[in-house]
This record gives C-alpha cells, sequence and structure tokens, in this order.
C-alpha cells in the first residue's frame, strides 16, 4: 500500500509539471514528511529542519492556504494560488503554489507544489530574449545572405584591379590593400550574423566542464603580455553541458578578458561547486566595466568595440539559458571584471 501512495505522488508531481518546482509533501493534518530539494532552495532550509513541522507555520496568510486545502478535498483540480511562504529567517517571498490530495485506502497525502515568483519572472524574461533572439537571427540571415553576394563579387574585382595595377606606384597598391582588409572585415561580420541566425539547440550530456577549459587554455593564443591562468576545483562534479557550445562560451569571455587588458595582465578561469551549481569564473584584470554598461551588455547588437557586432554576449548568455544556468557579471572601472556561469548539478 505505501509503494501505491508513493507512486500515486509521483504521478501528481508529473501531472503538474513540477518536475523542477518546489514540492512538499504533507500527512492529512499537515505535517510535512518529504521535501524536494527546488523546495529547501525557495525555503532556504534544509530538509531536516522541514520535516516533522507544520506546514501552516511557512504559510503566515492562512485563510489563502486553507482555501487551496479546501478545494482540493473537492476532487483532482489542480489549482495555482499567489501564497505568502517563510524562507530563511522569517524572509518572505511570493510563490505560485497547487495543492493535490492523494488518497490510498485510509491514508491521505498533500502534495504542495509551488514555484518562486522572483524565478517563474527570470523564466518569463528567458522567453522574450529566446524570442527577441530568434527574431533577429531570421533578420540577420536575410540581410546577410543579400549582402553576402555582392560583397563577395566587389571583393573579386579589386583583386582583378590589383592585378591590373602591379605596375602601378606603391600608393595605388596601398589603397587597394585597404580596400581589401574592409572588405574581409566586412565578410567576417557577415559570417557571424550567418552563424547568429543559425543558433543550434545543445546537445546535453553528462560531462565534466574541467576537460573543456583545459582544452581551451591550451589552444588558446594570447599576447604574450597577458597570462592565461587555471585554478579548478579538485574531482568537479559531472554536469549537464554541450561541451562544442559550452567551449564557444568560455572562449568568448576569454577573449573579451584578454582585449579589456590594454597593456599587461592577466585572466583567470577558476571554478567552484556553491549550493547546487558549478560556478565557472573568468576573471581578467582589465580597465572593468561601468555599472550603466552592463545593465546592457547581453543585449543583441549592443557592443563598446570599435568593430564589434555586439551579438557575442547575446549568444553566450542564450546557450547558458538552454543549459539552464546563469551568466553574471561583476565589474567596477579600473579593478577588472568577473564573468561566472552557473551550471544546475
Amino acid at each position: 500500500m505505501k509503494r501505491d501512495l508513493e507512486q500515486q505522488i509521483i504521478t501528481a508531481r508529473q501531472c503538474m509539471g513540477c518536475l523542477h518546482e518546489g514540492v512538499i509533501v504533507t500527512a492529512a493534518d499537515g505535517t510535512i514528511v518529504e521535501t524536494s530539494p527546488a523546495a529547501e532552495r525557495i525555503l532556504e532550509a534544509p530538509s531536516m529542519s522541514l520535516k516533522g513541522r507544520q506546514v501552516r507555520e511557512i504559510c503566515p496568510v492562512l485563510e489563502t492556504y486553507e482555501d487551496l486545502v479546501r478545494q482540493s478535498a473537492s476532487g483532482d483540480r489542480i489549482l495555482n494560488r499567489s501564497v505568502i511562504v517563510l524562507a530563511g529567517d522569517n524572509k518572505r517571498k511570493i510563490v505560485n503554489m497547487s495543492v493535490q490530495r492523494v488518497n490510498d485506502g485510509d491514508v491521505s497525502r498533500l502534495v504542495h507544489v509551488f514555484q518562486d515568483c522572483a524565478d517563474l519572472r527570470t523564466m518569463e524574461e528567458r522567453l522574450v530574449q529566446a524570442e527577441r533572439l530568434a527574431t533577429i537571427g531570421r533578420f540577420a540571415s536575410q540581410i546577410a545572405h543579400e549582402i553576402r553576394n555582392p560583397l563577395s563579387s566587389i571583393t573579386l574585382n579589386v583583386e582583378m584591379l590589383e592585378d591590373e595595377l602591379k605596375s602601378s606606384g606603391d600608393e595605388a597598391r596601398s589603397l587597394i590593400r585597404s580596400v581589401l582588409k574592409e572588405l574581409d572585415r566586412l565578410n567576417d561580420i557577415v559570417s557571424e550574423y550567418l552563424q547568429f541566425s543559425r543558433f543550434p539547440k545543445p546537445q546535453l550530456g553528462r560531462g565534466h566542464v574541467d576537460e573543456v577549459i583545459r582544452e581551451l587554455v591550451t589552444t588558446f593564443k594570447a599576447p604574450t603580455a597577458v597570462k592565461i591562468e587555471m585554478s579548478l576545483t579538485p574531482s568537479s562534479p559531472e554536469v549537464w553541458l554541450d561541451a562544442r557550445l559550452l567551449r564557444q562560451v568560455l572562449e568568448n569571455l576569454l577573449r573579451n578578458g584578454v582585449e579589456a587588458i590594454e597593456k599587461s595582465g592577466s585572466v583567470r578561469i577558476e571554478t567552484d561547486v556553491i549550493d547546487r551549481f558549478l560556478v565557472i569564473r573568468v576573471k581578467d584584470t582589465g580597465h572593468g566595466i561601468p555599472q550603466e554598461t552592463q545593465t546592457r551588455l547581453f543585449e543583441p547588437f549592443f557592443t563598446t568595440k570599435a568593430h564589434g557586432t555586439g551579438l557575442g554576449l547575446a549568444t553566450s548568455q542564450q546557450i547558458i539559458f538552454e543549459h539552464n544556468g546563469h551568466l553574471v557579471v561583476e565589474s567596477q572601472p579600473g579593478h577588472g571584471a568577473t564573468f561566472s556561469i552557473l551550471l544546475p548539478l
């Protein structure tokens, strides 16, 4: 009978789409008997401190909670209501909660499924960003294709003109080389737009980031005045990752860090485990990033570089989003910058 009840609880979670949401299972009288890791994170409390307590202790507005419980007894409907819960040291959070009653003979359980509304806003922002990037990608693809053909024709004709003017003076040849250099730059921009428009979905598998980082550091060509350093946590845990796309992100962050250093300095890649995340930090000793710039860093086409496209960080953030992770920046002008990738364990 107990196994049947456990299976019903699992089924209830799945039908509510709650595998990545907080779950609290209580006895009929409200005593907490089971919590999920996400519930512990949202409530900022370990499982041991929650089990055995009354769920009403963490729901200070009892009227709303009791109404959820009453309606759960009327049938199998799944309800979502905004509920205030206490987290950590009497911190108040608003969560979206649903309650479902699971019965097996005389034994009854209440399955509470909830999600931090702040997390919901983050999810909404991610969806908006993904939709924005997809729209930009479609336009970028059309524009890049329209530009590429005439650009190739211009490049070919200028190269033929260079052959015709081999006997001309140095000034004419210098002008042609300048034109070809700018055409090469335009071709690189078009290629980057095309790559952006064909953004692939990550093929996630369990793996270690250490291998990706070591291979990148080994092959990355940095100026002699800039030192590349590593500090990897011992026995780093496995995470879900697409090694190729994660390397693309790290290479972009590493390149940005190197370009932020005007004379000499260092870029350091380090890993750490914090809570339920593997954290990868890329820290540079460059000129830093002003606060007003930090708020726009991940916007498509925003760039502080003279010849940048503004797609590198936007693409990098989207790749990390697709890994169910976060990409954040910390910086103060004159004190370098730190970009942190948080990947869930």
